[in-house]
């Protein structure tokens, strides 16, 4: 099997948590670290995170997340054109490069859907709104 070319500025569909068919996962940004290889950074959209710290509990998009190419080719199923242009993903990139820099952070080697649902048990572990 032919290894997909995954690159910058493609949308792709996933093997999606039930409920978010519509979900749509957008590669921003590749960097190629020495540790990790290469880490992917991609915007996971049209979800239904929970998140408690929201009004009515649901957030519709993760903006970040670094990935490893496993983690891709665990999930990513078909393209599906290009990524929009929205930027909100670089604030949770610089966020995480500057911890990944400093040994404070890694890249998901996860399929795309359990690595919401890890961050779904992060932020619920985090404490309910008071």
């Amino acid at each position: 099997m032919t290894r997909p070319d995954y690159a910058v500025g493609q949308a792709w569909t996933y093997r999606t948590r039930p409920g978010e068919e519509a979900s749509r996962v957008a590669i921003r940004h590749l960097d190629r670290e020495p540790e990790d290889g290469d880490v992917f950074h991609v915007s996971i959209l049209d979800v239904k995170l929970r998140n408690h710290r929201l009004p009515g509990g649901l957030q519709p998009a993760m903006q970040h997340a670094a990935v490893s190419r496993a983690s891709l080719d665990a999930s990513l199923l078909a393209r599906a054109g290009d990524a929009d242009a929205d930027e909100s993903w670089r604030d949770g990139y610089a966020v995480w490069r500057q911890a990944y820099d400093n040994g404070d952070a890694g890249v998901f080697d996860l399929p795309l859907a359990d690595v919401l649902g890890y961050i779904e048990m992060v932020v619920a572990a985090s404490g309910e709104a008071r």
